[in-house]
This record gives C-alpha cells, structure tokens and sequence, in this order.
C-alpha cells in the first residue's frame, strides 16, 4: 500500500483553501456528540500510485513539515471539510485534464488553486472556466514546479509557496488515500429531513456534520456521515 511521504507531517499554516474551515463543526452540540460519532476513516484498497507530477512534488517538498495531528483532530475532519468542496467536481476535473494530456494531479491542484477556501463553501460551487484555462496554459510546456508555482500565485496567499505546496500535496494524496464519507449534492425541494431518510440517518446528525437545518438551496454540498 503507498502511503505518501507527504502523510507523516503536515505544515500548521494549510494555505488558503484549509483556513478556517471548521467553523461549521464547531456548531455541534454536545449532547448530539455520542449519537453521531462517525466511524474511524480507513484506508483505500484501491489506493493510486503517485503520477509523474506529484513524483516530483515529493522530490522538490520532501518533507511536509509539521504535525500529522493537524489533520487527525476529530477524526480528519479538516481533510473531510476539504472533501466537501472538491468531490462533487473531481470526476469532472480529471476528465478536463485527461483532455488537455495532464496527469490526475493537475486535476486537484488547479482546483486548489483557483478556490478561495474550500472548506468554507456552502454550495458545491467552483470556478470551471478558471479551471479549464488553468489546466490549458499548462499544457504546452508546463512542468510540475513551475506549475505548482504558477498555481501559488494564481490568488493571494498568505502562506510562501513551499508550506502552500507541502499541504496541497499532502491534503490531495490524504483524500484519495482515506475512505471518506460519500457527498450529497442538493436538489430543488430537498431537505435535511428527506435527505436523511434517504441515507437512514437521523436527521440532527445531518445537520450537525454539515452546520445546516432549514437553510438548504439547491447545490449544496452535504457530508453523509458514516455514524458509528
């Protein structure tokens, strides 16, 4: 099983798609806690070796810096906050950059780097033509670091480009590394308690993992939780 270099530490500082997104968990109450503990995130058994992109990511970003913990507190929630924004879009995304001849890496970093803050967004909303003109400009002569700094300076961050590279390298290969939770995205008429009854789930757990109740609109992305 391939388990990335970039797992073993992570830098405190995740760059802007990983600030502050995890205001909608702390909404929970603790009385709910018990009641809608999500099960231990496992592994993939089908896990993707690392393309020829991300292997030179690993040689430039070696080492990912600071503390695994960051991303285990409350069982990966930060890297299942993450999950939320990009899973709704990744097939998509890696068809584009199949298309233009970029290797699945591509994929998730033109995302990461055309979002203001994944973790923050209530709609499964992204920016396709950012995307598209992005994975485009890469395919004539781009390499894997000059991509990754083109991909930097795509937005203003408040991190310098190697602690920006270490957690997007290490945030992407953690998702398709990890079993995470299936995503939901709204439709027209949908609510908190239809979607749980579709899922079996008792609805305060719904809300509670996604910070919503009877504020649902359409393109919503929802976390389905997979509860003890």
């Amino acid at each position: 099983m391939f388990i990335p270099t970039s797992f073993r530490l992570v830098h405190g500082s995740l760059g802007l798609c990983l600030l502050g997104g995890m205001t909608w968990v702390k909404t929970v109450h603790a009385q709910f806690r018990s009641e809608c503990d999500i099960r231990p995130i496992p592994f993939r058994e089908d896990i993707r070796p690392p393309d020829e992109w991300e292997t030179a990511w690993e040689a430039a970003w070696p080492e990912a810096s600071d503390a695994l913990q960051t991303w285990r507190t409350g069982q990966f929630e930060q890297v299942i906050s993450v999950w939320r924004g990009w899973a709704p879009h990744a097939a998509a995304q890696q068809a584009m950059a199949e298309r233009f001849g970029l290797p699945p890496s591509a994929a998730y970093l033109a995302w990461w780097a055309t979002c203001d803050d994944a973790t923050r967004l209530s709609r499964a909303s992204w920016d396709e033509r950012a995307v598209e003109a992005m994975l485009q400009s890469w395919k004539a002569n781009a390499t894997p670091l000059s991509a990754m700094q083109q991909a930097h300076a795509a937005r203003p961050r408040t991190v310098d480009l190697n602690d920006w590279a270490r957690a997007m390298r290490t945030g992407m290969r953690l998702m398709e590394n990890l079993e995470l939770p299936r995503i939901h995205v709204v439709q027209q008429g949908e609510t908190v308690y239809s979607i749980s009854r579709t899922y079996g789930l008792p609805p305060r757990c719904l809300a509670q993992w996604n910070g919503v109740w009877d504020d649902l609109q359409p393109g919503m992305a929802l976390i389905i939780p997979d509860l003890l």
